[in-house]
């Protein structure tokens, strides 16, 4: 995933206005998601250490009703919403003030998301609803969408919080990797990271093949592959920009990501329970197939926390790929495609680090320290440590589902021609049919059953 702003959508955050300096580590969502991300695993265990764990933050969870009294609980746990409130608005925005953002901006929009994903979790958790599955990703992105397109723009102020899915998305992967075992990341993983290079191999020759018979040059083809098989708007841009693509065609590309990743978000999980999934083979297959990692995560979720630990795992693998496939593409770029003598600069190795995703090195962080906690301090530590940061990840999901629905626009698609979306159909049937496959193998038991 890009480190850098883009254009709003699933997996992408809104172009924020210009930074105070070109120092990526201070102005990257992607490192500022590190920060935070090992800072509140860190902080909660040392708040642990010293007698005083934050339990308080566990209570911000709606109860599930009717079963059980939801005013009751909100009378009684009022306080635990507000302590969540400032507690992530506190964190996130300092990480806005450090990009160079408007930080009032940003506390008017947050506080507006906070209260929308108040609203949303307590939607989420009426029982009879989440027996149908309609649970709180459910009507973060039905809520986000109705109000996200009954506008034809939001305000500034807004847009400076609903703008930050991506920042959101990563906080809430590195706090999940505090609860899974780092043993099962490496048995996992390496099934994981064949699932992704298959998927990304297979899906991005197929899509510059149909992209080039359909009379497109190679750097529309290149980024219209890496969209589809890579890590969606984030890969497009990353690679548009690694090409020299006409800006134009690489909006069409994240516009397409946008319809196709958010129409995956409710057919992937009706699928896996129309055939009786495992839901590890179902989050596997999610992680094979979604285009966005916010969106994938919406889906996984709607299935089951395994399917959202199997999602991951194959996910994050194929997100680390965008920077050696930007430094191939780039180097295409200026040998073979550019025009003229001499051709253009010869990328460096350079690239591969700058768009490599940060925040999968700190998810594995947590997961690592996690691990080793565990191990010392038992159930303690896993009911006062591992239980507030899926709390915490939890609220930052719910909110970047949220801001998948606010920055999704229909209207965007139908500026595109048939060709585009021929082309990217091409990509996305790939990536289902070879998801769905491999998944099986690698997650399934047919070779593997890695999350048993």
């Amino acid at each position: 995933m890009s480190s850098g702003p883009s254009p709003r959508g699933p997996g992408g955050e809104a172009g924020a206005s210009g930074p105070v300096s070109a120092n990526p580590y201070r102005i990257s969502e992607d490192w500022w998601s590190v920060y935070l991300g090992l800072l509140l695993v860190v902080g909660l265990f040392l708040f642990f250490l010293a007698g005083s764990p934050l339990d308080v933050l566990k209570q911000a969870m709606p109860v599930a009703w009717p079963r059980a009294s939801l005013g009751q609980h909100l009378a009684e746990n009022w306080t635990a919403y507000v302590w969540m409130y400032l507690t992530l608005l506190f964190l996130t925005g300092i990480a806005v003030k450090g990009m160079g953002q408007r930080l009032a901006h940003y506390v008017a929009g947050f506080t507006v998301l906070f209260i929308g994903a108040f609203l949303v979790l307590i939607l989420g958790s009426q029982q009879q609803l989440k027996t149908y599955g309609l649970e709180y990703p459910f009507w973060a992105l039905v809520i986000g969408l109705a109000v996200g397109n009954a506008w034809s723009g939001l305000p500034a102020w807004f847009q400076a919080a609903a703008g930050r899915t991506e920042f959101f998305i990563k906080m809430g992967i590195v706090l999940l990797g505090a609860n899974l075992p780092f043993t099962t990341v490496i048995r996992g993983g390496g099934w994981g990271f064949l699932e992704a290079l298959i998927i990304v191999a297979l899906g991005f020759c197929a899509a510059f093949f149909a992209a080039r018979r359909l009379g497109y040059d190679n750097r529309f083809a290149a980024v219209l592959g890496a969209g589809g098989s890579v890590c969606g708007v984030s890969a497009a841009i990353a690679v548009g920009s690694s090409v020299r693509a006409d800006k134009r065609e690489v909006g069409y590309v994240v516009s397409l990501v946008v319809l196709y990743a958010l129409v995956l978000i409710f057919l992937l999980p009706f699928l896996a329970r129309v055939m009786g999934l495992d839901h590890v083979v179902a989050g596997a297959w999610i992680g094979g197939s979604e285009l966005a990692d916010a969106a994938g995560l919406a889906a996984a979720a709607m299935v089951s926390e395994k399917a959202v630990e199997a999602f991951t795992l194959v996910k994050l693998n194929r997100d680390v790929m965008i920077g050696v496939l930007a430094f191939l593409l780039a180097l295409a770029a200026v040998t073979r495609w550019e025009k003229g003598p001499g051709g253009g600069t010869r990328p460096g190795l350079r690239v591969i680090w700058e768009r490599f995703p940060k925040f999968v090195l700190a998810f594995l962080v947590a997961s690592f320290l996690a691990t080793q906690l565990v191990v010392s301090y038992g159930d303690a530590f896993s009911s006062h440590v591992t239980a507030v940061c899926n709390t915490l990840r939890t609220w930052l999901f719910t909110l970047a589902f949220l801001c998948i629905g606010l920055g999704t626009r229909f209207r965007d698609v139908q500026r595109m021609g048939a060709k585009p979306i021929v082309a990217f159909t091409v990509v996305v049937l790939v990536n289902l049919v070879m998801g769905f496959v491999l998944a099986n193998l690698f997650f399934g038991g047919i070779l593997a059953r890695p999350l048993s």
